[in-house]
């Protein structure tokens, strides 16, 4: 099975049983062998060219520059987020720029919707793909309405910016 968004192998072939399991699959649902071992079973090869289309990002380095920016970089961090998924399904549906500003004029009402938004996309990308769904749009709702009671905006962000990471990483080579 391949991504239909960016064209990476989301199945390899278990060099025990040969039925296809995930990528990142520990042990074979199959025949219960033990595939996760560096050298053994060889992945689905990769066409030349389909990198993953979205970055990884690191939380730490993302949470401090959210404090030393007083809180500017949450903007461009939600920028980032909204163009990578843009980047993976191939499509404009989604405005970050837009949004942001939409966000800034409603005193911050308006990143309630995005961010809910943004965490459904990727919940739906990762249901085409077939992937392990790890559904963040409750969680990422609910602290963005935190954030008017004293939870920072910036963790909602963060969450989603795992849980993408994690998509991330499921479209790199074995």
């Amino acid at each position: 099975m391949v991504c239909k968004n960016c064209g990476k192998a989301l199945v390899r072939r278990c060099p025990y049983c040969a039925e296809d399991v995930a990528v990142l699959a520990i042990k074979c649902r199959h025949c219960g062998s033990d595939i996760a071992s560096p050298g053994r079973g060889a992945p689905i090869p990769v066409p030349a060219g389909t990198a993953p289309v979205g970055t990884e990002r690191n939380l730490v380095v993302t949470l401090l520059l959210w404090f030393i920016t007083c809180g500017i970089w949450g903007l461009v961090a939600l920028y980032d987020i909204g163009t990578d998924l843009n980047a993976h399904r191939r499509r404009d549906d989604l405005s970050p720029g837009l949004d942001i500003l939409l966000g800034l004029l409603t005193c911050g009402i308006w990143f309630i919707f995005v961010l809910y938004r943004y965490s459904q996309v990727l919940k739906e990308i990762t249901e085409e793909e077939g992937g392990p769904v790890q559904d963040v749009t409750t969680i990422c709702l609910v602290l963005q309405l935190c954030k008017y009671i004293g939870c920072p905006g910036i963790v909602s962000v963060l969450v989603l910016q795992n849980e993408l990471n994690v998509h991330w990483k499921r479209h790199r080579p074995a």
